[in-house]
C-alpha cells in the first residue's frame, strides 16, 4: 500500500520551498547590484521624456522593493549589452588552428598525427 503524505508533510514541502525561493530571490538581487557596480554605464533602457535620454544601470533605485521579474529582465538586459560589447566567443577563438591542422592531415596524409605516435 503507498504512503499518502500527511499535512505535516506537505507543511514541511511548502517550508522548504518557500525557503529555496528567498534563497534564489536574494541571489539575484545581489547578481543584478554587483552588474550595476561593476558596469554601472551600461544602457539598459531610454527614459520617458522628450529627448529619450539613455537609463543606464546606475540609476536603478530600490532593488530591494523591486519585483524578481524585473530584476531577471534588467540582468538579462545588462548581459546581452555586456555580451554585444564583446562578442568574442571562447569556442571561437581556436576554430581557425582547428581548421588549418585538419587541411595539412587531409592534403599529405602521410603526416602523422600526434595522437598516432
Amino acid at each position: 500500500m503507498e504512503n499518502r503524505k500527511t499535512v505535516k508533510d506537505w507543511r514541511k514541502a511548502w517550508r522548504d520551498s518557500i525557503a529555496k525561493t528567498q534563497k534564489i530571490e536574494n541571489e539575484i538581487k545581489v547578481r543584478l547590484q554587483d552588474l550595476c557596480k561593476a558596469h554601472p554605464d551600461v544602457v539598459i533602457g531610454t527614459k520617458a521624456d522628450a529627448e529619450r535620454t539613455p537609463f543606464t544601470a546606475k540609476e536603478i533605485k530600490n532593488i530591494d522593493g523591486m519585483q524578481t521579474s524585473a530584476r531577471l529582465a534588467f540582468i538579462e538586459t545588462i548581459e546581452k549589452a555586456l555580451a554585444d560589447a564583446h562578442p568574442h566567443k571562447q569556442g571561437d577563438l581556436f576554430l581557425g588552428h582547428k581548421k588549418s591542422e585538419n587541411a595539412v592531415r587531409i592534403a599529405n596524409p602521410e603526416t602523422k598525427d600526434k595522437r598516432d605516435v
